[in-house]
């Protein structure tokens, strides 16, 4: 008899239940999109704070164990590493250059340091690391670019900031303007280092290379007094620039040149150290010498 009589108010209470969720507003399967991301949001959290909690009591529990079980792990071997593409050096010599290879831990790599350890390469002008976990190495270096050769005690390469930085192997080609004057300087270890000198010999290269004059330079002799002195190919002929001043002097060049268009094979020497003219000296027994004006 008491089943019976708690029957109906079950069913009664089911009905309430079942009427409310129909009713407008509450219908489950109906509700806004708005409300079901916000839903979807909540739920997301809930669930990453959880996985967060978790983890922090793992590491309280576990403490280094857990540490050397992640960074040990197969999961985070490298299996691929992405280097840019270069001109002089090989990307597998990088590599082994800096003792870097497939199966190391991700972990157990540290970018700044790999990156400091690359730029000791002597090619290298900079180098970037970066991690891109699970398992994929990216490195990007830049090159140095060479723009001339000195003479030490063998030859090496210039770049454009004036560095020694490469030996030449004997595969290389003598196609860049050699340096000289400086040979005493390096060998003897004097400070400061001609750096400032050979820049403005260098952007005397760059300047003669932009006027577009009919030659190509051989030789840059710098001395501390003197300055700089240019050797073309061909005419062979000495272009004495000094110090400073070098695009009125380049200038004055080019319209020296221009006069004696046809004729550079009488010219022994251009001397562009004087304010607005060219004294232009000629070959011969007297060495007889022109004044050009700009």
């Amino acid at each position: 008899m008491s089943r019976n009589r708690r029957g109906p108010g079950i069913r009664r209470r089911l009905r309430r239940v079942l009427a409310s969720v129909r009713a407008p507003g509450h219908d489950l399967w109906t509700r806004p999109a708005a409300a079901v991301a916000d839903v979807r949001r909540r739920w997301v959290a809930y669930a990453s704070a959880a996985a967060v909690a978790t983890l922090a009591l793992a590491i309280v529990l576990f403490g280094g164990r857990l540490t050397t079980w992640v960074r040990t792990h197969p999961y985070f071997a490298v299996a691929e590493i992405v280097v840019n593409p270069t001109v002089r050096v090989r990307p597998g010599a990088l590599l082994q250059w800096v003792g870097l290879r497939p199966g190391v831990s991700l972990w157990s790599i540290d970018p700044e340091g790999l990156a400091a350890h690359l730029t000791t390469h002597p090619w290298i002008l900079t180098a970037e690391v970066r991690r891109e976990f699970p398992r994929r190495l990216v490195v990007h270096v830049t090159e140095r670019q060479p723009v001339a050769v000195v003479l030490i005690d063998q030859l090496y390469y210039l770049d454009r900031s004036g560095t020694i930085f490469a030996r030449l192997g004997a595969e290389d080609t003598l196609d860049l303007p050699f340096v000289t004057g400086i040979e005493a300087a390096v060998l003897a270890g004097e400070r400061p280092y001609p750096r400032h000198a050979i820049r403005q010999a260098l952007k005397l290269l760059d300047l003669l290379r932009l006027a577009g004059l009919p030659f190509r330079v051989s030789e840059v002799h710098i001395e501390r007094e003197q300055g700089v002195t240019v050797f073309p190919v061909d005419p062979q002929v000495a272009l004495s620039f000094g110090w400073g001043r070098f695009p009125a002097k380049v200038a004055r060049l080019r319209a020296a040149l221009v006069a004696f268009s046809g004729r550079e094979g009488q010219i022994r020497e251009i001397d562009l150290t004087y304010d607005a003219q060219a004294v232009i000296r000629l070959r011969g027994p007297r060495g007889r010498r022109q004044r050009a004006r700009a």
